[in-house]
């Protein structure tokens, strides 16, 4: 015959509080401890740029090298001179552009020319609208033929010189697109480029996260915005994994640090987090799930309260709770279980 713990429950209603007596049950009790930091525990993480922060120069046209006008690591401006191309197919587009305006230029005279003949009627006005239709389709493939160079790279400033002066400039001047620092370069001078090619790789260093794993049931109890404290810095949540891991039954996390991370992308180091929070420290055997949430057994002379809890976290054999406890209260830490059963065999 197995051996029960035979389980008298007493109900008692006291200003509108549910008791379970105990009976014959050896409950152990400990009294809560209020805490302002919730260890979160240590992890090994590492530093990254932000994805939004990595730049990727690559050759607009096709070309040889003539200028490589930054080092190596190297601090740069917005719009600073990196490297300059000379492309012979960039030749070829000015070229046909330039032959594009001048015909242009031509045709523009030719019906300035015939219109106030047309309108006395010296000449036919078939020959004014032929002169005016071959325009409009040439100012038509001069836009089209800017966008195009405009596409390849050239700026306005080149644009304009080239419209103005009716010569092609075959040279190229990629610059950089942000406040950055160079993390590699991949061309030299006099070497031949094709479009698209990889020159170099730029990053913003002004912000970095640090990517960590941790338990999911421990990432349940954080959110975007929280801020998790180490010894020397505060981290802020940025962002979580939308799913847990089937192998590691982690969570990744995408952390901010609020100070940067001083040129430590790509190293990783372990950090031990916390987070500061009013709570109470108590030991995890003391806390019972139930399908509305969490709570404990708050113990009194007449018999034991059942309390919600809001779980916090939970590490090294210690839960961290949000709970409207007092700190001369004891609650109980042992056959927690019996008395939820006692509670749940009571009201129904």
């Amino acid at each position: 015959m197995k051996l029960f713990i035979v389980i008298l429950i007493l109900l008692r209603t006291l200003s509108g509080d549910t008791l379970v007596d105990a009976g014959s049950l050896n409950v152990k009790l400990a009294t809560p401890q209020q805490t302002t930091t919730i260890p979160m525990g240590s992890y090994l993480g590492t530093y990254a740029y932000l994805p939004s922060h990595r730049y990727v120069i690559s050759a607009n046209v096709e070309g040889f090298i003539t200028e490589v006008s930054v080092k190596p690591y190297a601090s740069v401006k917005k719009g600073q001179k990196l490297f300059v191309i000379n492309s012979p197919k960039l030749l070829d587009l000015e070229s046909n552009y330039v032959d594009t305006l001048l015909e242009l230029q031509f045709y523009q005279k030719e019906i300035q020319r015939l219109e106030p003949l047309a309108a006395k009627g010296v000449v036919a006005s078939k020959r004014y609208l032929e002169s005016k239709n071959q325009f409009d389709k040439l100012l038509l493939s001069a836009n089209f033929k800017r966008d195009v160079l405009r596409a390849y790279g050239l700026s306005e400033i080149q644009l304009n010189k080239i419209s103005a002066q009716h010569k092609p400039y075959p040279t190229l001047t990629i610059t950089a697109s942000a406040d950055t620092a160079v993390s590699e370069i991949s061309v030299e001078v006099g070497s031949f480029v094709k479009q698209g090619e990889t020159m170099a790789k730029l990053v913003d260093t002004s912000e970095c996260h640090f990517e960590v794993d941790m338990p999911w049931k421990l990432a349940e109890t954080l959110k975007k915005g929280d801020n998790l404290y180490s010894d020397t810095s505060v981290f802020t949540i940025a962002a979580m994994a939308p799913q847990i891991d089937p192998v590691s039954q982690t969570r990744g996390l995408d952390l901010h640090e609020n100070k940067g991370c001083d040129g430590r992308a790509g190293a990783s180091i372990n950090v031990s987090f916390y987070k500061k929070y009013g709570a109470w420290k108590i030991p995890s055997t003391a806390v019972v799930g139930f399908e509305e949430g969490y709570g404990v057994f708050v113990f009194s002379k007449e018999g034991y309260k059942f309390l919600k809890i809001e779980l916090l976290a939970q590490l090294e054999g210690y839960s961290y709770v949000s709970a409207p406890l007092k700190g001369d209260e004891q609650i109980a830490i042992s056959s927690v279980l019996a008395l939820k059963s006692a509670m749940k065999g009571s009201s129904e």
